[in-house]
């Protein structure tokens, strides 16, 4: 009989230690799944603004197949950077609204046109760094 009361006395506590050691291991692992969110919405959102660009950028290249030759004149040329131009002609006018969309869309949004020839460099950049690194950029060419 002495035997049984000696082993119940020295299993006193494991059963308290083991419940402590599996708390510490779930709380690992939501902290863990936690991180994992936050990179995957973090992901999502730069990949959203991805999107954004791309379309923005193709959406400069559709305005200016519309208008051609004005395109090829280089009315639709505009440096990153600078300001938008005015509503003077129909190319200002586009380029402003092109401009003013970018902005509201992506953070820190701007947009850049240059040609050489008939072939036009439409570049769009934005911030998505949360300030932490240099504005991303993406350029597209294409031949009107």
């Amino acid at each position: 009989m002495k035997l049984s009361v000696f082993r119940g006395r020295s299993q006193r506590g494991i059963g308290m230690i083991e419940v402590l050691i599996a708390m510490v291991v779930v709380a690992v692992g939501v902290l863990g799944i936690s991180r994992m969110q936050v990179t995957m919405l973090r992901n999502n959102q730069s990949a959203l603004l991805r999107s954004q660009a791309s379309i923005l950028a193709y959406d400069m290249i559709d305005r200016m197949r519309a208008d051609r030759q004005g395109a090829i004149a280089g009315d639709y040329d505009h440096t990153l950077g600078d300001t938008a131009p005015g509503t003077a002609t129909v190319a200002a006018a586009q380029l402003s609204q092109w401009l003013t969309t970018l902005d509201s869309t992506l953070p820190a949004g701007d947009g850049g046109v240059s040609r050489n020839g008939q072939v036009v460099q439409v570049t769009v950049r934005w911030n998505d760094s949360r300030g932490q690194e240099a504005p991303l950029v993406f350029t597209t060419a294409v031949e009107l």
